[in-house]
């Protein structure tokens, strides 16, 4: 809301936890007008700071609860919907209820269990941040930040510098 509404730089933000039985990221992705990217990379990591220290606040917490269940209202709709849902109770074993349980769990949770959630997952300070753009319009802004910069190329391998 902030980077969209607030700010007018993005026509939309999102962010989300996945994670399987051996691993999980959280990610946040936007596309960001160019002249702003080192302004967003401020905000959003303040976002991430605020969210670990605080939690949520109660309409965070609604919206995040409304969100969640009209999404998954749309997520079984096709046949391959359907199996891939299917598919995920098999191959995690999960009990035949286990979309109500989904429910029940996400109707009573806490924001205390959400922040919770912030603080043990999330680490603003061991981040990995991957901006994509041109970058002759967001390397000067973003190495202001301090952060280490890692220039890969378009196959991800790092780019070499040259000697002078």
């Amino acid at each position: 809301m902030k980077l969209r509404e607030d700010k007018g730089w993005t026509y939309g933000a999102r962010s989300s936890f996945s994670a399987d039985e051996h691993a999980g990221q959280f990610q946040f992705s936007s596309g960001i007008k160019a002249d702003k990217t080192d302004s967003a990379l401020i905000e959003v990591m303040q976002i991430i700071r605020e969210f670990v220290a605080s939690g949520p606040t109660a309409d965070e917490l609604a919206f995040m609860k409304s969100s969640i269940g009209q999404r998954d209202a749309l997520r079984y709709e096709t046949g391959a919907q359907k199996a891939a849902f299917i598919g995920r109770i098999l191959e995690y074993n999960l009990p035949a209820d286990y979309v109500d349980e989904q429910n029940k769990i996400l109707k009573n949770i806490t924001k205390d269990e959400i922040a919770g959630i912030g603080k043990k997952y999330l680490a603003p300070e061991k981040m990995n941040i991957l901006l994509v753009g041109d970058k002759n319009k967001i390397y000067d802004g973003v190495k202001k930040l301090g952060y280490e910069i890692v220039e890969l190329d378009a196959d991800g391998k790092p780019v070499e510098k040259k000697a002078f």
